[in-house]
């Protein structure tokens, strides 16, 4: 070994002294360059735990989601100690170093942004957690023996609050991340993108539901007694909000105590019977002049006209003024006994989450030749639905079948306070149109003859689309309405209304964005001259039909959308679609095909879309709530 160190040496010291100087330079860089990765073996470090944080916090979620509170704890002190590991080994002296450097040192400076977002990400773990036994968890104690409790209230609304912080500071870590570095740039941008996607969302919501949760005590009547009225809906008699008014009972929340008023119901009730006006909401088309009885209040498609439609429907009828509306169908109640399990209603026996909707609103034969004596059996409806919400234990499953229901139009909340329906809307409980950006489309029907066969109803919905270069996009749409009615058994003929009739007397409404230029329309086979009408940011088209049992019903429309797709200086598209289904008992069959210009290329679908050439497409299937898509295509070079 000597020997070749010795004959090393000779060689180096015999070489000129050019080569002995680009020998020295060599051994120079190669130290610096050893140095400068040992120097960098923290940021590798770094990255490995924040993985590691990551994984242990999507798996925290998971198991809170299906209840396993300890185990989440711990994926979540798990988390946390890879992420204290990480901002150790990016704020260490060799990752100083490796920032003073130019060029790379943005790389160092990018990673300290995305390790602090991920330490915010896991602090809003850590208040979930804490929550989740007071808040949602079995032996929750937010709600206890028909009361909300305030101390759990103010520690939720308080961990919410530190919550949103974190959210915030997240949300600003992210957006010092450059991803301008080479090289490594482009790591840096789509590990700052898979967090935006995942905390943008949530940032934004809590901006709206911060001002709400200040008001909760006021919602919950911590400062002074506040009013509801839950309304029990009917599917099989519909309106565009949804289910036809079945049931009403006003509840009242004083300083956390509920009380449940007495459950009343339409028919049998004179005074709920009698013609009335009242003032109506501005702008909405659907309240018509003249007198009307308190059930026409609900035939906007959104709640927060509906709501405030029945609300005032309400003060003059009953002379009782309320400050909002829980209005839930037959669909959702049978959602939530899916989570809690059975009830036994008299005259029903046990009502299960398979059994519920067809005993109560798709058998009304059973009860010839007086079907108002099943309104009687209703009765206990309401309080059934108070009581298994509000009884002890598993809110986090409940919110989440209301959550479930309200995303299928089955479930929706308004309140007059405008801060606390903002809340609730940024929650997605508001029961309101999708506000379009770019196309739209949804199909709603309103019973017009007092049947209950909308519970048999199907509906098919085609839209076909040519997109513009230019950003615009033709339409053609096509719905059909199935009244599939099994034949009428009953005595005598077919009276073509009431409650035992097979026949279907509807209006169909077709929603599109409200600046479409219509063209031309038919419905059963004859064309007529469609009217484009306005619904605030909606624009809708009406008719109506009378539809024999066993029958179908064909409507088609050609339409011009001007501003369906944004362009950017390249002339790539994107194509902003949306669509809204009603509040029925079977969902909505669907199917999109759009057409892109000649020589553009999708280059970005939506699941579940699919491209063929220059047509992509949306497969024919149910879907039963609110989708929003978004298509981009290029132009080939």
């Amino acid at each position: 070994m000597r020997r070749f160190i010795a004959a090393r040496r000779t060689a180096f010291h015999a070489a000129s002294p050019r080569r002995r100087v680009l020998a020295g330079v060599t051994l120079g860089l190669g130290a610096v360059v050893a140095v400068l990765v040992l120097l960098a073996l923290p940021l590798v470090v770094a990255f490995f735990e924040s993985e590691a944080a990551k994984n242990d916090l999507s798996d925290a979620k998971d198991a809170l989601v299906d209840g396993q509170v300890s185990e989440a704890r711990e994926l979540t002190a798990s988390a946390r100690g890879h992420v204290d590991r990480a901002q150790g080994e990016t704020n260490w002296f060799g990752s100083d170093v490796w920032e003073a450097l130019p060029v790379v040192g943005g790389s160092v400076e990018d990673a300290r942004h995305l390790v602090q977002a991920l330490d915010d990400a896991t602090s809003v773990a850590e208040i979930g957690v804490d929550l989740y036994p007071a808040a949602a968890g079995p032996d929750a104690t937010l709600f206890r023996d028909e009361r909300v409790d305030e101390a759990t209230l103010q520690r939720v609304v308080a961990g919410i609050t530190r919550a949103t912080e974190h959210l915030t500071s997240a949300e600003t870590a992210l957006g010092e991340v450059r991803g301008s570095t080479p090289l490594i740039g482009w790591f840096m941008s789509d590990r700052r993108d898979e967090a935006a996607d995942e905390v943008d969302p949530m940032a934004g919501a809590v901006t709206d539901l911060t001002p709400m949760l200040e008001r909760l005590p006021d919602v919950l009547g911590f400062n002074g007694k506040r009013s509801y009225l839950i309304t029990m809906l009917n599917p099989a008699e519909l309106r565009y909000s949804g289910g036809a008014t079945l049931k009403f009972a006003p509840v009242t929340f004083d300083h956390g105590k509920v009380e449940l008023g007495e459950s009343v119901q339409p028919d049998g009730n004179p005074q709920m019977l009698t013609p009335m006006s009242w003032r109506p909401v501005n702008r909405n088309p659907f309240h018509y002049p003249g007198r009307h009885l308190l059930t026409s209040a609900t035939f906007a498609p959104s709640w927060s006209v509906s709501g405030l439609e029945l609300l005032r429907a309400w003060d003059k009828n009953q002379q009782q003024h309320l400050d909002g509306v829980i209005a839930i169908d037959v669909v959702a109640l049978a959602q939530l006994l899916d989570v809690t399990g059975p009830i036994t209603l008299d005259g029903y026996g046990e009502l299960t989450s398979e059994n519920l909707v067809r005993t109560l609103v798709g058998s009304y034969e059973k009860y010839y030749p007086d079907p108002t004596a099943q309104d009687s059996l209703n009765d206990e409806l309401i309080p059934a639905f108070k009581e298994k919400f509000l009884g002890d234990g598993d809110f986090q499953a409940k919110a989440r079948a209301l959550a479930t229901a309200a995303d299928e139009r089955h479930f929706a909340m308004f309140f007059r306070d405008r801060v606390v329906q903002k809340g609730f809307a940024a929650l997605g409980l508001d029961g309101d149109l999708a506000d379009p950006e770019g196309d739209y489309f949804g199909a709603f029907t309103q019973n017009t003859n007092g049947s209950k066969v909308d519970f048999y109803q199907r509906r098919d919905i085609d839209l076909r689309v040519e997109l513009q270069p230019d950003g615009s996009a033709q339409d053609a749409l096509t719905v059909v309405l199935g009244n599939e009615t099994p034949p009428y058994s009953l005595p005598g003929r077919d009276p073509k209304s009431w409650y035992f009739t097979r026949w279907a007397g509807l209006a169909l409404s077709v929603f599109v964005p409200k600046d479409t230029e219509v063209q031309d329309a038919s419905f059963l086979g004859k064309a007529f001259e469609p009217t484009l009408r306005k619904f605030y940011r909606h624009g809708f088209v009406a008719t109506k039909a009378l539809l024999p049992p066993a029958s179908k019903a064909r409507f088609e429309m050609r339409y011009r959308v001007d501003d369906a797709a944004t362009v950017d200086e390249s002339g790539e598209l994107t194509y902003h679609l949306a669509f809204d289904p009603q509040g029925t008992v079977w969902g909505q069959s669907v199917r999109v095909e759009v057409q892109l210009p000649d020589g553009y290329t999708a280059t970005d679908l939506p699941d579940g879309w699919t491209a063929d050439g220059g047509t992509v497409s949306l497969p024919n299937q149910a879907l039963s709530t609110s989708q929003e898509w978004e298509i981009v295509a290029t132009p080939d070079d």
